[in-house]
């Protein structure tokens, strides 16, 4: 064999190798961006995740990581407490379909995982990418129906709230934490290319989820913000870039605070704004209250070991539980109740692990971990068990972990400078 065919023989799979990753990394690319449009079921995103399923089968990188089987482990628990309490219901369409959701979602969590265990970096940058381009895709929308450009929000907000390609506003808003902590972190850690336009993805982010009036996601938001903010700093190689994010911080702070009160000048925000900006609502109080709805469940919960069955707490009390840990006593039985509680306990051990560690990828498990935990807070508050970007934070943080412990195994068997910044 002359040196030219040794060559053409090496190379040739390589490209066909390298034109195979690139259709991955691209079609990755594309699910998450399409994560913008859930109007409708199965949305692009469902559809678009069996491709990307399939494309990443064949040595795509998918392992599965030892950290991992816990996490596998609790999805399968949990979803196995929906089985039981399904066997009851088995001619509730309702009740089937959503069993079968939960089935789904945790399969897009455990992808999401066993995904980050290869080339973690530069995978985890196409995630963010494309979840920066659905987050400002979504705000634009959002914001244009609610002013009811070219007639459409009584399509679009029909709640008087901006909810853009969404069900409801109050999943629209949360939606967008992800992609607002992704941006923020890249201007504190001077990541972005193109800063100007970087900050006015923030603001139309920013006013999307004014306009949703969501005040769950506005805690989620701030909380989020926080947290990025404050790990950062704790984990900050040096006093130089404690002092950028500091000044940036607050400048960012003032600059949202300034923008949020120009927006409520105008009289249709203003109006609702005052409405919503109230801690408690008409329909949280009382007996026939959401959260009056929530106690007087407790003691069937605490009762009935198989649960309630899926979805049926909507039929028992006029409306979902509200709170994802109540649900998941509720639909999916004590089994799936306390799994459920294991999972998040666990999950924020695993996520301040892969954060904590000085990594080519901690500035990513930074971005994923403070609206992680922003999001199992909220779920005291809202029903998070189906929100496909709960999933996809989730997978991504224990894949974070498996990477950074394969991580801290390669460095001790053959030690190398460690990064010296986020």
């Amino acid at each position: 064999m002359t040196a030219s065919a040794a060559q053409s023989s090496l190379t040739g799979p390589q490209r066909t190798l390298g034109s195979l990753e690139t259709w991955r990394n691209a079609v990755l690319w594309l699910l998450v961006a399409s994560a913008w449009f859930v109007v409708i079921e199965p949305s692009p995103y469902e559809l678009i995740f069996i491709l990307v399923f399939l494309l990443f089968l064949p040595g795509g990188g998918l392992k599965v990581p030892l950290v991992a089987l816990p996490f596998f482990a609790f999805l399968i628990l949990y979803n196995l407490g929906g089985a039981v309490g399904l066997e009851g219901a088995l001619d509730d369409k309702i009740s089937v379909w959503f069993t079968i959701i939960s089935y789904y979602m945790a399969v897009t969590g455990l992808f999401f995982c066993f995904l980050l265990t290869s080339d973690t970096n530069k995978r985890m940058e196409i995630i963010r990418s494309g979840y920066i381009a659905a987050g400002v895709i979504a705000s634009i929308i959002g914001i244009l129906t609610y002013f009811d450009v070219g007639g459409t929000a009584g399509a679009w907000a029909p709640m008087g709230r901006a909810q853009g390609t969404f069900k409801d506003p109050n999943v629209f808003a949360p939606f967008l934490v992800p992609p607002f902590v992704f941006l923020a972190q890249d201007i504190l850690l001077r990541r972005s290319r193109r800063p100007v336009l970087t900050i006015v993805n923030i603001l139309i982010i920013s006013l999307a989820m004014l306009l949703a009036f969501s005040r769950g996601a506005w805690i989620n938001m701030a909380g989020s913000g926080i947290l990025l903010v404050v790990f950062t700093l704790l984990l900050a190689p040096s006093p130089a870039l404690r002092n950028r994010v500091i000044f940036l911080s607050v400048s960012g702070a003032v600059l949202l605070s300034v923008a949020g009160v120009a927006a409520v000048q105008v009289p249709q925000i203003q109006k609702l704004f005052e409405v919503r900006a109230s801690l408690s609502q008409s329909y949280d109080v009382g007996e026939e209250g959401r959260f009056g709805r929530q106690i007087a469940s407790i003691p069937r919960v605490l009762t009935q070991p198989g649960g309630m069955n899926p979805r049926h707490f909507r039929y028992i009390y006029g409306q979902d539980p509200h709170n994802v840990y109540l649900n998941a006593f509720a639909s999916y039985g004590w089994l799936g109740g306390f799994t459920f509680f294991a999972l998040v306990i666990m999950t924020f051990w695993a996520g301040w692990r892969a954060m904590r560690t000085r990594t080519p990828w901690q500035h990513h498990a930074i971005a994923i971990y403070c609206p992680l935990v922003a999001v199992m807070l909220q779920g005291v508050q809202i029903d998070i068990d189906h929100w496909r970007h709960f999933y996809l934070l989730l997978g991504c943080m224990w894949g974070l972990l498996g990477a950074t412990l394969a991580y801290e195994r390669q460095q001790a068997s053959f030690p190398s400078p460690a990064p010296s910044k986020l």
